[in-house]
């Protein structure tokens, strides 16, 4: 995969990334609300209320990346009523584990992405006081998607860190891969490991043989 090429410049990975189907969709559903925002805006639609889901959500965002990790994507299959449980998610993240670098397992399946995003509009369609309020939130929420998916794409490349705060999310990222699965969690921000307990010094975590097969045998087990 393209994602495999040695020693990408930051543009080069961008370029990559962009010319996937969830990168496109995902950036025209951010600008999408941004310009129903702007429309709301002309229209007297804003106050205070707007600041309140976007600290909402960074604050709950390092747990919600937690929680879907450990819950969801690192789901093992179980048997439920006589019949196989298990998430499409899970499987597709097992297959990411099985081969970090191919890129159809790095970024989300786009029936999942539109999914999640549909049920979060509903959902703050419902909570939400004003539609300026629901797009403001959706806008935060579009954009905390974007970033995730680009930082996990980029921490599966050869572009080596420049910066402080994205060498902490590659070098922390790339244990959970290589060193340990049941660590570091987090893929953007880690204070759900912090909080949760699942962010020790790597130097005092032993080196799973499971980090690859996430103790299946294959992807069907």
């Amino acid at each position: 995969m393209y994602a495999r090429a040695r020693d990408l410049t930051l543009a080069q990975a961008l370029n990559i990334w962009l010319r996937e189907l969830q990168p496109k969709f995902l950036l025209l559903h951010l600008l999408a609300w941004v310009g129903y925002r702007m429309y709301l805006l002309g229209h007297g639609d804003w106050g205070w209320w707007d600041l309140v889901p976007v600290a909402l959500l960074l604050a709950l965002h390092p747990f919600a990346e937690w929680i879907i990790h450990v819950f969801i994507l690192h789901h093992r299959p179980r048997q439920l009523l006589g019949m196989r449980w298990d998430y499409h998610a899970a499987r597709m993240h097992r297959l990411h584990h099985r081969d970090p670098w191919d890129l159809r397992f790095v970024l989300m399946p786009l029936p999942i992405m539109v999914l999640g995003l549909a049920l979060g509009a509903g959902v703050f369609w419902l909570l939400a006081p004003t539609a300026g309020v629901w797009a403001t939130t959706m806008i935060a929420t579009a954009g905390i998607a974007t970033y995730y998916e680009w930082i996990h794409f980029l921490t599966h490349t050869s572009y080596r860190p420049k910066g402080r705060v994205y060498e902490r999310q590659w070098r922390l990222h790339r244990l959970h891969h290589f060193k340990n699965e049941r660590y570091w969690m987090g893929v953007t921000r880690h204070l759900g490991d912090v909080v949760l307990g699942t962010l020790p010094d790597h130097g005092e975590v032993e080196t799973s043989n499971t980090a690859r097969t996430l103790g299946l045998l294959d992807t069907n087990d």
